[in-house]
């Protein structure tokens, strides 16, 4: 970039400090969604068109939404963890793709800025950011690494004069054919080729070489688009480097823990939604035995839904509590809260699909678009069993790392006998490769299930409900324990076996791979071309 284009965007991005949204409280913004969403939001329109509303995104600039945790200094709301999960929990209630286009803007793509860049940079483009002029995120997954980030493959090389050129292709980038900003990790090297580590760069993507390709066509969360990007030489001054080299995993580590914890809270926001649609429904709703809300097994269906939404936002608040008085927190308790706040999360609106019958099944309702939005979030930034397996490993082999998050709460006497018991199961790993893989994640379940069930057992004296919920998150644990004892698993047939019991299937089944539909029927007629 030559010195003259560089004054020009530094005046343009400059001038953006002269229109920052005001101040909003977290009441404020709750009121906002609140009433944007009974008098402006159309979700089935938004599903069938695959796009956001054109004026939602200044509306929710104005209302402080795309600065959550900016410095006021820069237009931002500078907002708590706590009043950070209030918010993605009513969004999470009032769509998905709201909620997914709010938390990839502030936390995978404003937070990386905002732990990373330099004073200068921050200064230039987090205001653009917070009032709603630019969009930002960030790339890491590839077309074939996703969880694996040590399999990356797109490459920066940096030069003598100490800019960098960035090669290579990301792929499931939420809003990455939107966004002015992106946040490109890659593997950098230096002059000679000799590899420094992964490294982060904050890079505008109306630089030459950077390239959007086709958008997914998705399930669910369908107006939020995902995204291929190319990467052709493309070149980024010295300022573009989001702190040290080499030091870009710390970045994104910790802009994706954080994400973690929001996903969850978008997810308990949904549950809570639809909890409430099939609650009101057994409410008017006669079956032979008389009010299905009078029914037991359907008023146990429904305890334990909530139980299992409770549990999840009391985790969840524990880790906002500790985050927003400084202090640290363990990896496990962000995987923790993304595999069972999103795990959960889906299965409150599965249950409350199943109570509402055939209504549940209608895709106009609103549980039914919340069954396939929300699907995504037992995949979104890290699979559940990805990051289970993940979790169990690094615990079974640095077992003082449970003792440590153990000795975080106060666990009553019956609760620290399970906590011994999940001990005993992490330190008996099997000599088998493909036996530990197992192993791990049954450990990395049972430790997510003590966590939760460490947290709800110090609140079960706040109300009946605290109590139920703590007596059925030890019930779970309970459970959990007794099916990961030995024996309690058949063996494995061999891959082998496998490959051949499967390929069997097409005796049954026969070729019915589609062929209807050849590529050249999605291209432009060639006349206009």
């Amino acid at each position: 970039m030559t010195d003259a284009k560089a004054m020009n965007q530094d005046a343009a991005l400059s001038a953006a400090t002269k229109d920052r949204p005001k101040s909003s409280s977290t009441a404020d913004m709750l009121l906002f969604l609140r009433t944007y969403a009974q008098n402006f939001l159309n979700s089935r329109l938004m599903d069938e068109r695959r796009s956001l509303p054109p004026a939602m995104i200044s509306e929710f600039a104005e209302a402080g939404l795309l600065g959550l945790q900016v410095p006021r200094e820069l237009g931002g709301q500078d907002l708590s963890h706590s009043d950070l999960n209030r918010l993605f929990t009513q969004l999470g209630a009032i769509d998905a793709n709201l909620a997914v286009f709010c938390a990839v803007h502030n936390t995978l793509g404003i937070a990386p800025i905002l732990l990373s860049a330099t004073d200068e940079v921050k200064g230039r483009v987090l205001p653009r950011l917070a009032a709603g002029q630019a969009l930002t995120t960030s790339a890491i997954s590839e077309p074939g690494i996703g969880s694996h980030v040590r399999g990356m493959t797109t490459t920066a090389t940096r030069h003598p004069d100490g800019s960098y050129t960035i090669k290579g292709a990301k792929k499931w980038i939420s809003l990455g054919g939107d966004a002015r900003y992106v946040n490109i990790f890659a593997g950098l090297r230096d002059e000679r080729g000799r590899p420094l580590g992964i490294t982060g760069f904050l890079v505008d993507s109306r630089t030459p070489g950077f390239a959007i390709g086709p958008e997914m066509l998705t399930l669910g969360l369908r107006a939020v688009p995902q995204y291929d990007l190319t990467f052709n030489n493309l070149r980024v001054p010295p300022s573009a480097l989001l702190g040290a080299e080499g030091n870009g995993l710390a970045t994104a580590k910790a802009a994706f823990m954080g994400g973690r914890a929001v996903l969850a809270a978008m997810a308990m926001g949904a549950a809570m939604r639809s909890l409430e649609l099939a609650q009101r429904f057994t409410q008017g709703r006669e079956v032979a035995t008389g009010s299905l809300a009078e029914n037991g097994r359907i008023r146990e269906v429904l305890a334990e839904t909530a139980a299992t939404i409770q549990a999840v936002e009391t985790l969840i608040s524990r880790i906002a509590t500790w985050r927003d008085a400084g202090q640290d927190v363990p990896d496990a308790w962000y995987f923790c809260a993304k595999i069972l706040g999103c795990e959960l999360g889906w299965k409150a609106i599965d249950t409350s699909l199943q109570v509402l019958g055939a209504r549940g099944f209608l895709d106009t309702n609103t549980v039914g678009q919340h069954f396939r939005d929300y699907r995504l979030f037992r995949i979104f930034e890290g699979s559940t069993e990805a990051i289970t397996v993940y979790l169990g490993t690094t615990l079974v082999r640095h077992p003082d790392r449970f003792t440590k998050l153990v000795r975080q709460t106060r666990p009553t006497a019956p609760v620290l006998k399970l906590i011994d018991q999940v001990a005993e199961i992490g330190a008996d790993r099997p000599d088998d490769v493909a036996a530990q893989h197992i192993h791990a994640a049954v450990v990395g379940e049972l430790v997510c299930w003590t966590l939760l069930t460490m947290v709800t057992s110090e609140a079960a004296t706040r109300s009946a409900m605290d109590g139920y919920t703590a007596a059925w998150a030890e019930n779970q644990l309970q459970r959990r324990l007794r099916n990961a004892q030995p024996g309690s698993r058949g063996s494995l047939p061999t891959k082998a076996e496998f490959d051949q019991h499967v390929a069997g299937y097409a005796q049954v089944i026969g070729d019915v791979d589609q062929r209807r539909w050849p590529a050249e029927e999605w291209r432009s007629d060639p006349l206009l071309r």
